[in-house]
């Protein structure tokens, strides 16, 4: 089986930054936040980059909206947040450009309807609240020693010291837990009913409903949880950040720099790679007229659910095209609720970060809150598909307060129809049983083609995913 270290994997190679190395044409297909910041790396170490981006912007899945908001208020619809600690290769181009960061309290004081009835943070903390929903007595103690959000570490921490290689989920003894539903192996280790659902593990394989590859399998729920172990991150991520004016600062900051080497309005229509170079086919504008372009190296940095439109040749190799074609991206449209005024600050809520518990709209939180003035902009997520009047509707239903809401326009942006070379948001769960045929295979190099962007490093999280992954295949390239 195919093996890498972590640090092999992380970092592509150990050419040192900054050594001499022969100048190299490459050409990114794909003008997000992944293909953006390895171009933009990829040109300070003396290369030649050419972006070559389908639709007529730049940014991918990292988007912030100003139109139809009034009164200089913005939404991030898009990616939305950032971690510190983590996020590690992000925070450090943040810094490089400078760029203000701001403190984003959408994750503290948070209300949550669970089974009907709005918790507090503290309600949820004490351990009579713990008992009343299920939890054993375990599970309780667990949650008073460490934290409630922390539950799951019960039962994924002691497995996850197994796993020293964050790279690496395989030949350490737990290989055939990938064809064990995690429902079932949380019973196994005494988990309560409760506590697996916490866990996202309530579905159980039996005789009557055996498992389906929609499962998600034990292994890949440890081994997700074991690298944000090693990377000494909590599994709830409280103190989150974005960017003031919009998480899409960073990737227009590459693109303004990166210049005329960025061409939008170009899709891809078809890749020949070979053991001297690659040779792209594509369109540019409005007409029909194909161009070509010849490269020493190719970046796809495009969603396994776009790259499908390309025509490779030689074709993938079996193992690739099946770890693409098997690599689940989730979608989702972005709920944007514009108000006159801040109408809860009148109620009696601890704050207004909601979780509702109803799927079309299933958190609320503010965005654009140093924005001066009354106006305001709550946000937050529903399905791929709904309509505008449908997730207002929703939100005046479930609203805990008793004032009534200012809101003048809600705004649902379906990734799907607006951005169609940016849809699929996060990486889901591997098929279950098919972790092997999947990984590492999906972020491997094929010849002079490299992958990167959100859906080829270990942890899904899409600006940290997308910029881990630029930064491990801009090592490689710059080191060959």
């Amino acid at each position: 089986m195919f093996q890498l270290s972590a640090v092999a994997l992380a970092t592509g190679a150990t050419q040192p930054h900054g050594a001499s190395v022969p100048k190299k044409r490459v050409v990114i297909i794909g003008g997000g936040i992944g293909g953006l910041s390895c171009a933009f790396d990829l040109r300070e170490r003396g290369h030649d980059v050419t972006v070559l981006e389908a639709s007529r912007r730049t940014g991918g899945h990292v988007k912030t909206i100003y139109d139809p908001l009034p009164d200089g208020l913005y939404a991030d619809v898009g990616a939305e947040q950032f971690t510190d600690p983590g996020y590690d290769t992000y925070r450090e181009w943040v810094r490089k450009f400078d760029l203000p960061v701001l403190d984003y309290a959408r994750r503290r004081k948070m209300y949550a309807n669970i089974r009907g009835k709005w918790r507090t943070e503290e309600e949820l903390a004490e351990a009579k609240t713990q008992r009343e929903f299920g939890f054993n007595e375990r599970e309780v103690a667990f949650m008073q020693a460490h934290g409630w959000r922390e539950m799951s570490r019960l039962f994924f921490g002691p497995m996850t010291k197994l796993l020293t290689d964050e790279y690496q989920p395989f030949g350490v003894g737990l290989d055939e837990l990938d064809h064990v539903v995690l429902g079932n192996w949380l019973v196994e280790q005494g988990a309560s009913e409760t506590a697996r659902s916490f866990c996202g593990g309530s579905r159980l394989a039996t005789k009557d409903q055996p498992a389906s590859e929609s499962d998600t399998s034990a292994l890949y729920r440890i081994w997700q949880e074991s690298i944000v172990i090693l990377r000494g991150l909590p599994s709830f991520k409280r103190e989150v950040f974005r960017l003031k004016g919009g998480n899409q600062q960073l990737p227009d900051t590459f693109a303004r720099l990166l210049g005329d080497r960025v061409r939008k309005n170009c899709p891809v229509t078809s890749l020949e790679h070979g053991a001297q170079g690659v040779r792209l086919t594509f369109k540019e504008g409005l007409d029909d007229t194909e161009q070509t372009l010849k490269a020493d190296y190719a970046v796809l940095c495009v969603s396994p659910l776009v790259l499908s439109r390309i025509k490779i040749s030689p074709a993938w190799s079996a193992a690739k095209n099946f770890s693409l074609q098997h690599t689940p991206m989730g979608m989702q449209s972005r709920v944007v609720l514009q108000a006159k005024t801040r109408f809860w600050e009148g109620d009696n809520l601890p704050s207004i970060n909601l979780e509702t518990g109803n799927s079309a709209m299933g958190h609320v939180y503010e965005c654009a809150h140093e924005v001066p003035g009354d106006s305001c902009v709550l946000m937050g997520s529903g399905p791929p598909a709904q309509t505008a009047p449908e997730a207002l509707a929703a939100f005046r239903k479930f609203y805990p307060g008793r004032n009534q809401d200012t809101i003048e326009q809600a705004i649902v942006y379906q990734w799907w129809k607006e951005e169609p070379y940016a849809v699929g948001c996060e990486r889901h769960p591997f098929p279950l049983g098919k972790l092997a045929q999947v990984w590492p295979h999906i972020l491997q190099p094929v010849g002079r083609v490299h992958f990167a962007g959100a859906a080829y490093d270990n942890l899904p999280w899409g600006q940290d995913a997308a910029t881990r992954s630029a930064r491990r295949v801009a090592n490689a390239i710059d080191a060959a």
